[in-house]
């Protein structure tokens, strides 16, 4: 199996590193400028912060209910763009939020999650 991408562990929770690129792409690479937070608990797309969104090159689709970990309801714009990890290319949608990387996207980008305590290592498999 080809590892995608690989990421690290800070205090039990696992991070994939990205940035935008001039294309107004998200990049998931190891020497990104920000930090991702992979979430299992997460079973959308991509939750960026709108700053971060506001750079990017995604176009509103929709207006969507979701719920949060707290139990609260709330509707969030849905927006749709691509995100590129090594030489591919993946469309998802975005929400405003925490930086986080949702099962969603996870599963459509590779097979599968591997998390390494004693290394201190996230990886992304195809």
């Amino acid at each position: 199996m080809r590892i995608l991408i690989r990421g690290f562990i800070e205090n039990f929770v696992p991070f994939f590193n990205g940035y935008i690129d001039k294309g107004g792409m998200l990049v998931l690479r190891r020497d990104g400028e920000f930090s991702l937070t992979v979430d299992t608990g997460f079973s959308g797309g991509i939750a960026l912060p709108e700053e971060v969104l506001e750079e990017m090159d995604v176009e509103l689709i929709d207006f969507g209910i979701f719920r949060l970990a707290t139990g609260d309801e709330v509707e969030l714009p849905v927006f749709w763009g691509e995100v590129v990890i090594k030489d591919s290319s993946i469309e998802t949608w975005f929400i405003p939020g925490d930086s986080l990387l949702g099962m969603e996207f996870l599963s459509s980008a590779g097979s599968l999650l591997s998390i390494d305590f004693e290394k201190e290592e996230v990886k992304l498999l195809e």
